[in-house]
């Protein structure tokens, strides 16, 4: 749950893990990472703005639909500046959608020998292993 206050706001790193549903050790590592910035300190302590939960926001979106930190970091600063967020996202979208479409291709092929293998009327599995290796050395 993703709640927002007014631009601002100052809190500490308890408040905005609690507003971006992330821990606290979560946020400590995102800016360890340079994913976010604290606004300030204030008494030793971290102080963020709006700005950090709307981040971790964005973090978590990005995160669940797959991409890594790493993708994060290179969305965030990896382009010349002034690049649109939206040709930043296409970028990173269509090579995470090539990632997608080469996994699915391995899932299907994954699928389709297991379908095979559990039709196996073999007695013994090594007698599985000598069918298995007479295939693989055939088609190699």
């Amino acid at each position: 749950m993703l709640i927002l206050m007014s631009a601002t706001t100052e809190m500490e790193i308890g408040e905005v893990a609690r507003r971006a549903g992330v821990s606290p050790s979560a946020v400590r590592y995102y800016e360890t990472r340079g994913l976010i910035v604290p606004a300030r300190r204030r008494g030793g302590r971290r102080m963020y703005g709006d700005d950090a939960v709307e981040r971790l926001a964005l973090i978590a979106f990005a995160k669940e639909v797959g991409f890594s930190l790493d993708d994060v970091r290179r969305l965030l600063a990896g382009f010349e500046e002034g690049t649109p967020a939206g040709a930043r996202w296409m970028e990173l979208g269509a090579s995470k959608l090539a990632e997608l479409d080469a996994m699915a291709q391995r899932i299907e092929a994954m699928r389709a020998a297991l379908q095979r293998i559990m039709k196996c009327r073999c007695r013994e599995v090594d007698d599985c292993a000598r069918g298995i290796a007479a295939e693989k050395c055939r088609t190699r």
